[in-house]
Order: structure tokens, then sequence, then C-alpha cells
């Protein structure tokens, strides 16, 4: 072999040696770089979540009532693995139940939502986002939309109890004609009833004195006192005409009372304990 090839052969070796070494120093490096980041290759898919140091420190944590320690346990978790639907889970919780911030409860419930969108939780973290909701508009103030369909329901309440009190009105109103109309012919019947003659000899002497004082009073009006109360409150076993007597002396001024207060009385034997009447002075 001539020196010339020698040369040759060594010079294509040595270029070998030095692309291998490369190579070898580069994969060197790579697996330092991964080992100093504290990634094990293969790892997160060996470990799992719940079995994360982590995420086991978090849950005692919460057994103990650490909130703040637990929630830092559980961020390590959502930091070092891309999903980590449990530990956002017990994240929401802390936010919603002890933090009150519904704010960042929606969105670590979200994320989890989102790694387990089946799961046989979701159905419980969909309905802890409603509740986180409500509690975001219950601290928000009255907006004037809110305002307006609150004064257009009381108008409507208040237009329906001012129709409920006019028919109540028309009801009370054909009540009294009709206790009108009732008297009107029971006074045209006694009118056109056949009187007897009797002379005045043959009148019972309790008759005919009942009969002059009738006449009296009729002629000469009562008259009513300073004191005499202007409301009287019905009791048990109270008429018209023993109220009569007990405010003007007389059981004669009853159809007065009835009168003043027809729009409490259907009729003059309509009396009810508790009632107050109106007392004409």
């Amino acid at each position: 072999m001539h020196g010339g090839d020698m040369s040759v052969t060594n010079r294509t070796m040595s270029y070998k040696t030095r692309t291998l070494i490369t190579f070898l120093f580069a994969l060197s490096a790579v697996v330092y770089i991964l080992s100093a980041g504290g990634c094990d290759i293969g790892q997160d898919e060996v470990v799992k979540e719940i079995n994360e140091p982590h995420f086991l420190r978090g849950q005692e944590e919460l057994r103990r009532g650490n909130s703040m320690e637990a929630m830092s346990a559980f961020m390590k978790v959502t930091e070092k693995r891309k999903d980590a639907p449990e530990s956002h889970f017990e994240l929401g919780r802390i936010y919603l139940d002890k933090l009150n911030d519904p704010f960042a409860a929606i969105y670590h419930f979200r994320k989890f939502l989102e790694y387990k969108p089946n799961s046989k939780e979701s159905d419980i973290v969909r309905q802890m986002i409603e509740t986180a909701k409500k509690k975001i508009l219950a601290d928000m103030p009255e907006s004037p939309f809110e305002n307006n369909i609150r004064r257009m329901e009381l108008e409507e309440l208040l237009k329906k109890v001012q129709n409920e009190n006019l028919e109540l009105k028309q009801k009370l109103s054909a009540a009294a004609a009709t206790i009108d109309r009732l008297e009107s012919t029971q006074r045209v019947s006694v009118a056109q009833a056949p009187q007897r003659a009797t002379s005045p000899s043959a009148q019972s002497p309790a008759r005919a004195s009942a009969r002059q004082s009738s006449n009296s009073t009729a002629n000469n009006p009562i008259e009513v006192k300073r004191d005499t109360p202007s409301t009287y409150l019905v009791k048990t076993g109270d008429t018209l005409s023993s109220i009569s007597r007990k405010v003007y002396g007389t059981p004669n001024k009853w159809r007065e009372i009835y009168g003043a207060n027809r729009d409490r009385m259907a009729t003059p034997e309509s009396l009810k304990p508790g009632q107050v009447l109106r007392i004409p002075r």
C-alpha cells in the first residue's frame, strides 16, 4: 500500500470517530437536561395523578383543614402534568367553598370537564358551576333592566288588586239594590194589607201604651248626647235594637245605625262579633 492511500484511510477513520464522539456527547447532554429538569421518561404514563406525591399531600392537608397548603400542592400537580382533572376539581372546590372566589372556581371546574366530560362526577361539577354563577349574580348590583321587571310585576299586582276591589264594590252595590227592592216590596205589602177597624176602647192597655210611645218617639226625635260614641264593637248576642239602646238609650234608632253601615251589612241581621259599626251622631 502506498503512503498516499494510507493517509486517506486514516483521515476517513478520524472523521467517523469524531462524528461518533459528537453524537454520544449530544445524547449525554439531552439525558442530563431531562434529568435535571425533573422529568423521567415515561413517568407520566406510569404514575397516575391520584398517586402523585403532591396530590396525596394536598388530600392530607384538606383532611387537616389546611386549605391554602392543599391548594399549593394541587397547583404543583397542574403545573407538572398536562392533564390533572382531579387536581382541578379539588382546586375548584377550595375556591368555591373556602375562598369565596367563584370566578377561579368556574375556571378549574371547566378544566375538569375539559379532561373528563363524561365522567360520573361531571354532572356534579356542572351543578357546582351553576352555584358559582349564582354567587356572582348575587354579588352584582341590580341592573336597570331587573328594576324595570320588578316594577312591572308590582304594577300588574296593583292592577289585579284594583280589579278585585272594583268587582267587590259592584257586588256590594248589587246586594244593596236587592235589599232596597225587598224592603220596598215589604212596605207595599204592608200598606196594601186590609186594616181592621178597631176602636180605642177595644185595644188592650199594653198595645195602646206601646202605640202611644211609638208616636211620641216619632214626633220627638231622640237627642244625641255629646258623649255618644262614633263607633261600636259588636259583641256576641248584640242586635241593632240592643246596640241602639246602649248608645242612644232607646231601641228605636236601629234603622239609623243600619243605614250608616249598609256597606258593611247585607241585612239588619248580618251582625258579626268583632265587627266595627259607625254610630250616627
